[in-house]
Parts: structure tokens; C-alpha cells; sequence
């Protein structure tokens, strides 16, 4: 669980200003073919903040945290996507003008023809309560509910012949538990009470009658089960495998999740998690599902915040050419890092530089999906082995290991079913 709170630690430092330095590559971006079927996008961790906007010093992507929404609703239509799903952290803080914020944007997202569906993160729900989220979410899920969950504020939606079964797994403050027949869990605590876990049972149990194929989404995550233990918690749902087994034993293959801020796709026992990275943060991403035939299709995708920022007349430079300040900083944060790091683990200025555009390439393969493709390239870059060399006993070290021994094919796209 270290590795994992450290990866997540790693993923926040990605939250940098733009700057040059080398010449670097955008990656490709292309819209994505039409769907035969269902096109569900899913995006998490937004944690919009209207009172974080300055960008009068050297910006981070944070600061365009509104742009960002923005952008992301308006590319999600742009790719044919009819519903969007929201796995939690909303907003930055559960403060009302926040979330009101948000709101007002997914509804002119829903005029525009997105149907939004959202469920709490553990950032969500304070100051405000359980009854208010749903009050000022009533719009994106909760009045349109087929089920609504009595103890949580989970819920389940039938949408074109698909359930969407929407999570509430907790993980925020006891004070902002208000519904009266949530009582009991602990503050803080991110898991499913036993009266949810029956309700969820009910609802797979309707679907699999039915034959519907069940979409399932919550914030915390759930998969491998070595992650699960009291020592452990504060990512994963802590009586996870309640749940799993429960999805298992009514044939649903995929759970989504966000939480981590780190884009991932888990597998263990037939069960794929697929958790979709802070939108906030390098590369600005979201998943892509198509339904299908019974099967299931999920594809990263980039938020063409340059296409937006040209389509609704926006003069700053920054977003006007996103993907390459972003790809800038990517550069400048793998150069600082090994600048720091050979403070301690010398390196001579050739060195430096090699090591530099060894990790900032082993980087750019991993968010472009083709590390696993790419890994013996990178291993004979000259800059390899002073990497490693200036990287021992720092995080990046175990990390960048971690990442080339285990890079997924799966990491851009998979097909269930």
C-alpha cells in the first residue's frame, strides 16, 4: 500500500506549470470511431473549485479547473458518448457554491444531450449532507433512480436496456451521515454497510433476471484483495470483497473506480477494475465504453481541451495549445527530478541530461498506453542505468521498475465479453 500512496503522491506532482525546454511530441488524439451500440464516457476526481482560478502567477492545470469541466463535457459529446458517469470528489471541499457550480454545468451538459449520473467521493460531503448532495444532484441520478438505496446514497438507473448501478462507498466525515437509515458506519470509513450490500444484491439479482448487463461504479477501490486490511485502508473499500464476490457471482465483469488519481486496470479472479485517472492532472484523461452485443469496449481518452478552447473562443494560450504545455511540463518535471535526485547520487551534466529524457520517455510511454510495447527500446536508452543509478533509495526508483515490469497491453484499451 506504500507503493500505491507513493504512486498516488507521483501522480500529484504531475499538477505542474508549463515551461520549454526540448523539443517534444504531442500524442495523437484523433476522435474515436463511431459506436454501433452504447457509448458511456466516465470521468472522476474533478474536484472543481470556482474559489482556485489565479492564474496571474506561473499556472498549474488546477487553476483551469473549470476549463477543464468544460472541456471534458464538451469533447464527451464530440466523441457521440450519451452518458456520462461521475465516480466522485465532485468538487474540491462539499462547500454548496461548489457544488452548485458543478450542477449548473451538467445541466447545460444534459440540455446539450449528455445524460450525467454521479455518485459521491469522499471529498464530497462536507460541510454539506447525505440529503443535500441529493437534493442538489436530484437531476443527475437520483429523481430519475428505478432503486434508490435507503442507507446509502447509492442508486441504480435503467438506461437503454443497461442498469447503472451507482455506489455511494463512503469514506467521507460521520457528521455528514444524515439519512436515517445510514447510521453506524464510522467516520471516515470507506465501505458498504450490510444493508447496502443487500440492496446491491437485489439490484444485480433484477438485472440478471432481466438479462441486463449491469455498468457499476463507485469511488474507492476495490481490487487486489492483498490490499484490503485494517493497516491498509484509505484507498480501498475496507469489506471490498463483499462486493467483489457479490459481482462476480452475478457475472458483472467490470467495476469502475476513481479515487487513486492514477489510471489502472486491475484483474483478479475474472473481475477487471478499471480505475480512470484525476482530471486535473497530466494527461487530462477519461474512459470510453462501448456496450455492445454483450460486450464491453473501454478505450482512454485525452480531453481535447484545444479543440474546445478554439470552439468556444477562448483567447488564453495556455489552453489553446494544452496537450504541448502539458507535454512541456511532463519534460520539465522529469529534468527537475533527476537534478534533485543526483544532489545525493551523482551525475555528471551528460548524465543528468540522459537520465532526464530516459524518465520523461519511460513516463510518456506509460500515459500513451505503450510501455508494454515499448519496454526493451527504453531499457537500452543510454540513459537507463544512470537513472536507476541516481534513483536509488528515492520513490522513482522501485516506481519506474514497477511500471516497466508490470505496463499492461490493457493500460489504453480492453474488450469484455
Amino acid at each position: 500500500m506504500k507503493r500505491r500512496i507513493g504512486f498516488f503522491c507521483l501522480a500529484l506532482a504531475l499538477l505542474l506549470s508549463g515551461c520549454g525546454g526540448t523539443a517534444v511530441a504531442v500524442p495523437d488524439n484523433p476522435p474515436l470511431p463511431a459506436s454501433a451500440g452504447l457509448r458511456v464516457a466516465v470521468a472522476t476526481d474533478l474536484h472543481l473549485d470556482p474559489d482556485h482560478t489565479d492564474k496571474s502567477g506561473t499556472p498549474a492545470a488546477a487553476a483551469y479547473n473549470l476549463e477543464l469541466v468544460d472541456a471534458l463535457l464538451w469533447d464527451a459529446r464530440q466523441q457521440g458518448a450519451e452518458i456520462l458517469l461521475l465516480t466522485g470528489d465532485l468538487v474540491n471541499g462539499g462547500k454548496v457554491h461548489r457544488h452548485e457550480a458543478l450542477a449548473e454545468k451538467l445541466r447545460a451538459a444534459e440540455e446539450a444531450g449528455l445524460a450525467v449520473f454521479v455518485v459521491p467521493g469522499n471529498h464530497d460531503l462536507s460541510p454539506i449532507g447525505q440529503q443535500a448532495f441529493a437534493r442538489l444532484y436530484a437531476d443527475f441520478g437520483y429523481a430519475e433512480a428505478s432503486s434508490r438505496d435507503p442507507a446509502s446514497l447509492s442508486y441504480s438507473v435503467l438506461r437503454q436496456d443497461v442498469m447503472l448501478l451507482m455506489l455511494d462507498t463512503g469514506g467521507y466525515p460521520g457528521g455528514a451521515i444524515d439519512l436515517p437509515a445510514a447510521s453506524g458506519r464510522r467516520d471516515g470509513e470507506a465501505c458498504l454497510s450490510n444493508a447496502t450490500l443487500g440492496w446491491i444484491r437485489e439490484q444485480l439479482k433484477a438485472a440478471q433476471a432481466e438479462g441486463l448487463p449491469v455498468l457499476c461504479a463507485g469511488h474507492f477501490n476495490l481490487l487486489p484483495a492483498e490490499s484490503r486490511d485494517s493497516e491498509k485502508s484509505g484507498y480501498y473499500l475496507e469489506n471490498g470483497e463483499a462486493l467483489a464476490m457479490l459481482l462476480r457471482s452475478c457475472g458483472v465483469p467490470l467495476y469502475l473506480s476513481g479515487h487513486l488519481h492514477v489510471r489502472a486496470v486491475l484483474e483478479e479472479d475474472g473481475l477487471t477494475e478499471l480505475i480512470t485517472e484525476y482530471l486535473l492532472a497530466y494527461p487530462a484523461g477519461y474512459t470510453v465504453l462501448d456496450l455492445e452485443g454483450g460486450r464491453v469496449t473501454a478505450r482512454h481518452r485525452r480531453v481535447d481541451v484545444d479543440g474546445w478552447a478554439k470552439a468556444s473562443g477562448q483567447t488564453d494560450p495556455v489552453l489553446l495549445d494544452f496537450a504541448m504545455w502539458q507535454q512541456k511540463a511532463l519534460y520539465a518535471y522529469s529534468r527537475e527530478n533527476v537534478a534533485y535526485m543526483s544532489e545525493r547520487n551523482r551525475l555528471s551534466p551528460r548524465q543528468q541530461r540522459q537520465a532526464a529524457e530516459f524518465f520523461y520517455a519511460v513516463m510518456d510511454a506509460f500515459w500513451r498506453g505503450e510501455l508494454h510495447s515499448k519496454r526493451e527500446a527504453l531499457e537500452a536508452m543510454p540513459g537507463c542505468a544512470p537513472f536507476f543509478r541516481c534513483a536509488e533509495g528515492y520513490a522513482y526508483g522501485w516506481w519506474l521498475r514497477d511500471l516497466m515490469e508490470n505496463a499492461s497491453p490493457k493500460f489504453s484499451g480492453f474488450t469484455l465479453g
